[in-house]
């Protein structure tokens, strides 16, 4: 998976790569001080990249910069834009190379965003529980009497919209200094906590508290999940190949429309590794565990729950294992300086005003932004659908359910290394992987609502759910460059402020969905698939939207776009 280059770590490190034909020397040029424009000449230091590089706060020459622009073509233009974005706001501190180690254990890290640490598991618990407590299928909650699916759907959306009000707290304040990877790691010693205390639930009277260990851990995941994601564009940004391949622009050497393929495939590298690395590194931890639940026992109730505690235990051992690494070595690197004038108090607020009054001028993010919303409504909603869905046909069987993540997750990381070959070989855009990923979603929507007017398939049968398992091959699309797409269309200086607010409307989506589907489930009298017809629509609309998406304008709109009161 990864390179075991043994090169003297002040060099830095060279990202994994087969026989990459795009790959650098990672000895000699990094050493010279970026300057505002990329047009500014700078000269290459002689012998060895250091690990850390200075930057210079400002422009020296903008204007040269601008008839250097003006002569090239939209991808030059793109490339130009991508290395501008740096130098736009002033830094708390010094550049930092990206480690070989730095690379794999952020690769590594990604077994905790993949489900398995507390969405199974602590999911079918809870679900087991709520089950046994009310075995009529129907309860009372928020004053109503509902169908158990109902209220797991509507506490799906009181999830999510705790975690967008979370989001959006904390992402303005993100971008300003070198604390931010605090967020990470306060949010994912708060998942540790929450899955090693449902280990200590075992009776069905106990059910709303595995509920609120499921809720809050779940919000401290996808915190975790936002701002790792908000990660990987410096992560490949600030590796050496990245670095050389600026300075080559500035020296006017190698052409920015070089630096910008070479930058779009290197993220989109990377984020295929993470998630087939994630994929894989799981369904070994799901093999184990499908052996250990084996013996455990899963046909009585109290089998079941005690399945589910002792798996939940082994997958906080494992996720620690596979996180603190990364906390460890990970570089905390310098973010914007506060404006003058300007405290942390009012920071986060006036970066908020200032990104709002900028809307107009970069529509392709809020395009892609639509886009997203549509999609994720679609996608996020259509698992928690289906998961309810299959927890009851496979009477919630802790074998079959680790058993389903083995297959999806061994499916999903040979369709991200298949994507990993494919593009080295035709090197396809971002936009081109994330459009074939959200069309190849949509396929489940169409089956799951065919089985509203029928049983013979639309998953009513144990078979189906081992087929969509396997379609994780193809929607591995989806996962592998949606998040990609966000590093594609945001200005670069403000990366966590806009991943936060793309997690925001990704979670407003898994608010509205859930309610949406919940109550056409309890109009339809308890059938769910008819949820599915609202879902294929409004991924339609959303893959419409994305069609229009231009992620070359992007870049050149990001560049040009002026957050005032921070410069």
């Amino acid at each position: 998976m990864v390179s075991s280059n043994n090169a003297p770590e002040s060099k830095g490190f060279v990202s994994p790569t087969v026989n990459d034909t795009n790959a650098q020397a990672t000895d000699g040029s990094s050493g010279a001080a970026p300057t505002r424009s990329v047009a500014a000449t700078a000269a290459p230091s002689a012998d060895s990249a250091p690990e850390i590089i200075a930057e210079s706060p400002r422009a020296a020459s903008p204007v040269h910069s601008e008839k250097l622009a003006a002569n090239l073509n939209v991808k030059g233009k793109a490339g130009h834009a991508v290395i501008d974005q740096r130098q736009t706001i002033p830094t708390t501190g010094k550049r930092r190379h990206t480690t070989k180690w730095e690379y794999i254990t952020f690769c590594l890290f990604y077994f905790s965003l993949n489900g398995a640490p507390i969405g199974n598991n602590g999911g079918g618990l809870r679900q087991a529980l709520v089950n046994m407590k009310y075995p009529d299928g129907y309860l009372t909650w928020g004053g109503e009497y509902i169908p158990i699916n109902a209220m797991l759907l509507r506490v799906q959306g009181v999830m999510f919209a705790a975690q967008l009000v979370t989001l959006m707290i904390l992402g303005p304040y993100a971008d300003y200094g070198n604390w931010r990877p605090w967020i990470m790691i306060v949010g994912q010693v708060l998942l540790y906590i929450c899955q090693f205390s449902l280990c200590g639930i075992s009776q069905p009277d106990q059910w709303e508290a595995a509920q609120a260990l499921f809720v809050v851990g779940s919000l401290a995941a996808n915190v975790v999940n936002s701002f790792y994601a908000a990660t990987f564009p410096s992560i490949v940004r600030d590796l050496p190949k990245l670095i050389e391949s600026e300075e080559r622009v500035k020296a006017g050497t190698e052409s920015p429309e070089n630096h910008s393929k070479l930058d779009e495939y290197e993220r989109a590298k990377l984020y295929n590794l993470n998630n087939m690395t994630g994929s894989y590194v799981v369904a070994v931890v799901y093999a184990i565990a499908v052996g250990m639940i084996a013996g455990i026992g899963y046909t009585t109730n109290e089998q079941k729950i005690t399945s589910f505690r002792a798996a939940l235990g082994y997958f906080g051992f494992m996720t620690v294992a596979f996180t603190v690494p990364f906390f460890i070595l990970h570089k905390h690197r310098p973010g914007q300086q506060l404006p003058s004038g300007t405290g942390w108090l009012t920071a986060g607020p006036k970066q908020v005003w200032s990104a709002a009054k900028s809307a107009k001028k970069l529509k392709q993010v809020m395009l892609y932004l639509l886009a997203y919303f549509l999609l994720n409504e679609t996608w996020g909603t259509y698992w928690a659908v289906t998961g309810i869905i299959q927890n009851d046909v496979i009477h919630y069987s802790p074998l079959m359910l680790n058993a389903f993540s083995l297959t999806a997750d061994l499916c999903g990381g040979t369709g991200h290394l298949l994507l990993l070959i494919l593009q080295k070989r035709f090197r396809f855009s971002v936009k081109q992987g994330v459009m074939f990923g959200a069309v190849m979603t949509l396929i489940p929507q169409l089956w799951g609502g065919i089985g509203r007017f029928t049983t013979k398939v639309g998953f009513h049968n144990e078979w189906e759910f081992w087929l969509v398992q396997a379609w994780n091959i193809t929607t591995a699309a989806w996962g592998g460059y949606n998040v990609t797409m966000i590093s594609e269309v945001v200005p670069g200086p403000k990366s966590y402020m806009f991943f936060a607010l793309f997690n925001c409307v990704g979670k407003t989506s898994g608010f509205v969905g859930p309610f949406i589907t919940a109550a056409i489930i309890q109009a339809d009298g308890g059938k769910n698939n008819g949820a599915y017809w609202f879902l294929l629509g409004t991924g339609l609309l959303g893959l419409l939207t994305l069609y229009f998406v231009d992620t070359d304008q992007a870049k050149i709109d990001s560049a040009a776009c002026e957050f005032s009161f921070l410069i």
